[in-house]
């Protein structure tokens, strides 16, 4: 059997349970993964040359693959949801971070997406394309987004991390609504805060200093004053200090969740020059995109469940060079499909996420290893803020 034929019959099983209006939408998207995997690029032209069919031109294959992109009929994020929950199904955690992010395309395009945090990755979960050429989006274009999210993630403990671009009063009330979700989003230190007196609200002012982390209980944001808590850390040398607002207490903890938000960052990196190089797919419609984040979505949940079944079978260093692991999941898991393919080896055969804690961390050298042991006698776990927490006010 071809390496590209096996590499579609596994694709074709892990979807095979979405609900397809039709069934040649699933076969034809099927290749378009195997074309991506196999070929590392988005380009339609260039996964034409791995599709095993009737077809004998590869100007055929293309059509099919752009008639898929074009079809309105198609609904990827029900398609997704779908194949998604399978793999959530197996997840022992009860509680997960959860980033919000956007990412620009051509400086026409603005992807907004949610996804898992999961093991130094983000796993996309929704996404939204608009045509819209700043990264900064107002609340109503993703508020769909977020409600999808909140559907999909239906019984978990979510913790929804969020840069400063995302300061808005209504996602903070907007989480104050939902069911078991919470919020850590970084804001301006001119957004507005304020601590109650007896005679009403006075203006706060911040008691934190270079090298330093307090934090505050029981604050008001903006005008509106919507009630919070903050953790402020001020690195020495930055400019100004981290502000971090929350809908819980904060204390330590606080800080390395939000640190966590910067997975989704690495997950775009993959996606765009250091793995799909999807800038070079020079698709320029909505809909269509919005079609293509699903092949992406689909591909990076298989490589990463494909790094997790690697890795808990203790097979990592048969497609890790490193003593300790030096790659993330994502790139174990295509590492060990094209291993798989070229020696008959097994691949996965189901979706399965097993849990958010990561029983390999990334270690990038023996330096760095000495480093974090020193870092875990520190009195605190977070390790972009380098000093003793101070007292909270």
């Amino acid at each position: 059997m071809p390496p590209e034929t096996r590499l579609y019959d596994t694709v074709l099983k892990l979807l095979h349970d979405a609900p397809w209006r039709d069934r040649r939408h699933l076969a034809a998207v099927s290749w378009m993964v195997v074309g991506l995997l196999s070929s590392g690029w988005i380009a339609l032209s260039e996964w034409t040359a791995f599709v095993v069919g009737r077809a004998q031109y590869a100007q055929s294959s293309e059509r099919r693959f752009q008639r898929w992109l074009a079809n309105p009929r198609i609904d990827v994020l029900q398609l997704y949801a779908a194949v998604l929950r399978g793999a959530l199904g197996t997840l022992a955690d009860q509680r997960l971070l959860v980033a919000l992010d956007t990412t620009v395309l051509w400086n026409q395009f603005c992807v907004v997406q949610v996804s898992l945090v999961y093991r130094g990755r983000g796993i996309p979960l929704v996404w939204k394309v608009l045509e819209h050429p700043s990264a900064s989006v107002a609340f109503r274009d993703y508020r769909g987004v977020l409600g999808f999210a909140a559907r999909l993630l239906k019984g978990y403990e979510v913790v929804l991390l969020a840069d400063r671009g995302f300061m808005h009063g209504d996602l903070l009330r907007w989480c104050q609504r939902q069911s078991h979700w919470h919020v850590r989003v970084r804001c301006k230190r001119d957004v507005g805060m304020f601590e109650r007196t007896r005679h009403g609200y006075r203006a706060l002012t911040l008691r934190v200093l270079p090298g330093e982390v307090c934090y505050y209980h029981n604050v008001y944001l903006t005008a509106e004053h919507l009630p919070v808590h903050l953790a402020v850390g001020w690195e020495k040398g930055a400019k100004e200090p981290w502000i971090i607002v929350s809908d819980q207490p904060t204390d330590d903890e606080t800080l390395y969740e939000y640190g966590r938000r910067f997975t989704i960052e690495e997950t775009f990196l993959d996606h765009k020059s250091n793995g799909f190089q999807w800038e070079s797919s020079k698709l320029s419609d909505v809909g269509t995109l919005q079609r293509l984040c699903f092949v992406m979505a689909v591909a990076t949940l298989v490589v990463v469940c494909q790094g997790v079944a690697v890795v808990a079978e203790g097979k990592r260093r048969y497609v890790d060079p490193h003593w300790f692991r030096g790659q993330s999941y994502a790139r174990i898991g295509w590492n060990w499909l094209r291993r798989a393919l070229a020696r008959g080896e097994a691949l996965i055969d189901s979706l399965a996420l097993l849990t958010c804690h990561d029983p390999a961390p990334a270690k990038a050298s023996k330096r760095q290893v000495d480093r974090s042991r020193w870092m875990d006698d520190l009195p605190f776990r977070y390790v972009f803020f380098f000093s003793a927490p101070s007292v909270g006010y």
